[in-house]
């Protein structure tokens, strides 16, 4: 009885035996044929290659008085069409109107139309400005005619103080004969006669304000959008140059900014025209102090 119970627990252990033979030759082919295989590269999902969209050039040249205003325009203007980017070239009036007709700029915006492009060239009036005739706030000059004027800047006033204002001789600032503001004033203020040879010539508005700023007894004029607390401002045959006068065409020397194209415009010169002239480009210009009319 003995006998047979330790044979078959004899027999027992041999098949375990073979059996954990077994289980551990299947484990190490496993292991073999996991060697011998290649290794497996993941390949990364391909991203989408970007488009970068090069935004085209709008050329728009102007006087360096409008220069601060068209920048502020060409940057709300990227806000709407990022496709396009305006770059904003400082030139006097009669220079723009000329890079424009020899194509080295798209567009123009002006103060002043040279009469040789009158009626050659496509031209709209995007905002509305004066010409200030301004003086030293301790200047209390209250105000000119039309006539006084032209004496003064001819250099026929000895004494302001005879007028009104403080005693001693006047110092005529004027603008270059090159600059937009000259050849409106020369226009509609001089007229036949000529500013004196004797007065200071200013190479920029700015140069008008620090002039005119820094001496109690000069005169100058500038657009009414650049005047500041340094200088004050004139009347102009009793008429204030007030936005609501200058709105209305009622002060004398009021004067409409153009944007000129050699032709009619078209493509992203056009597009950039009719948001100019929409009231998202209008609150800008009357935020930069110009006036729009109403249509």
């Amino acid at each position: 009885m003995l006998h047979k119970q330790l044979k078959k627990r004899s027999t027992n252990l041999r098949k375990g035996i073979e059996v954990d033979f077994f289980l551990c030759l299947l484990l190490l082919l496993a292991i073999l044929l996991t060697a011998c295989a290649p290794a497996v590269t993941l390949i990364p999902t391909p991203t989408p290659p970007t488009l970068t969209l090069t935004p085209q050039v709008l050329r728009v040249v102007c006087p360096p008085s409008l220069a601060p205003t068209m920048m502020a325009l060409g940057s709300a203007y990227r806000q709407v069409d990022p496709t396009t980017q305006v770059i904003v070239v400082k030139r006097a009036d009669p220079l723009a109107a000329r890079a424009l007709a020899e194509g080295d700029a798209d567009l123009a915006a002006l103060t002043w139309v040279p009469p040789e492009y009158t009626g050659e060239a496509w031209t709209t009036p995007f905002a509305r400005d004066g010409l200030a005739i301004v003086v030293h706030p301790q200047n209390g000059l209250p105000g000119l005619t039309m006539i006084q004027l032209q004496r003064l800047f001819q250099g026929q006033v000895e004494d302001w103080a005879t007028w009104g204002g403080l005693p001693g001789a006047a110092e005529i600032i004027s603008r270059e004969e090159g600059s937009g503001a000259y050849a409106f004033f020369q226009a509609h203020a001089m007229r036949e006669t000529r500013v004196t040879l004797t007065a200071l010539l200013a190479p920029s508005t700015e140069a008008v304000l620090q002039a005119v700023g820094d001496e109690p007894l000069a005169v100058g004029y500038l657009s009414t959008a650049w005047v500041d607390g340094r200088v004050r401002p004139l009347a102009i045959e009793g008429v204030p140059p007030t936005p609501e006068t200058i709105n209305n065409g009622l002060y004398p020397l009021t004067r409409d900014l153009h944007v000129m194209s050699m032709e009619e415009p078209q493509g992203a010169a056009r597009d950039f025209i009719q948001w100019l002239l929409s009231p998202a480009g209008e609150e800008i210009l009357t935020a930069q102090r110009f006036q729009v009319p109403p249509q």
